[in-house]
């Protein structure tokens, strides 16, 4: 697998982790991309139930 699809993998793999967590709460995902291959995933009550959102810092 490259860089890249090892970058892809992870990422899925946290929204995937953090989804869970969102259901619970009833809220959204937020997706922050804050370089080249690094992103913070995170539940975040200003994103509505069931979607993901990205923003880059």
């Amino acid at each position: 697998m490259t860089k890249e699809g090892e970058v892809d993998q992870a990422l899925k793999d946290a929204i995937a982790e953090v989804a869970e967590a969102a259901m619970h709460y009833g809220i959204g995902v937020l997706i922050t991309r804050i370089g080249a291959g690094r992103y913070i995933v995170r539940a975040h009550p200003a994103v509505p139930f069931g979607l993901v959102r990205q923003q880059h810092d």
